[in-house]
């Protein structure tokens, strides 16, 4: 497998990850539940879904 290949390969991974963590927070969110994420000093805190969703929606 040729460097470029292996970067491609690495993309899709992160954009699948991304996409299946977007869809748990949304299920998470529509069932009322709250995630665990960390802070900017890297400690866990716990946020509703949904704020943590509205928050961060482009």
């Amino acid at each position: 497998m040729s460097e470029q290949e292996e970067i491609k390969l690495f993309e899709r991974i992160r954009e699948n990850i991304q996409q299946a963590q977007r869809k748990l927070y949304e299920r998470k969110a529509k069932l009322g539940e709250s995630i665990v994420i960390a802070d900017e000093n890297g400690q866990p805190i716990t946020v509703k879904a949904e704020n943590y969703l509205k928050r961060n929606t482009q």
